[in-house]
């Protein structure tokens, strides 16, 4: 489990770790989806991009 994290005298919440670690992720799986056409078929595609990012991080925070 992931403790506070001391940057420059700065502590910051699990969370904004878990999500500074998610983004590179989520912009590869991003790429990947938008290449390969999903989001044509998605309705709404901030909704499903946003969902996306809530799943990468909670895998994070339930795996790392």
């Amino acid at each position: 489990m992931l403790s506070e994290v001391a940057v420059a005298g700065i502590y910051l919440p699990p969370f904004f770790v878990y999500a500074c670690i998610a983004l590179p992720v989520f912009l590869g799986v991003r790429f990947v989806i938008t290449r390969a056409g999903v989001m044509r078929h998605v309705w709404h595609p901030a909704l499903f991009e946003f969902a996306l990012s809530l799943c990468l991080v909670s895998v994070l925070v339930l795996y790392v």
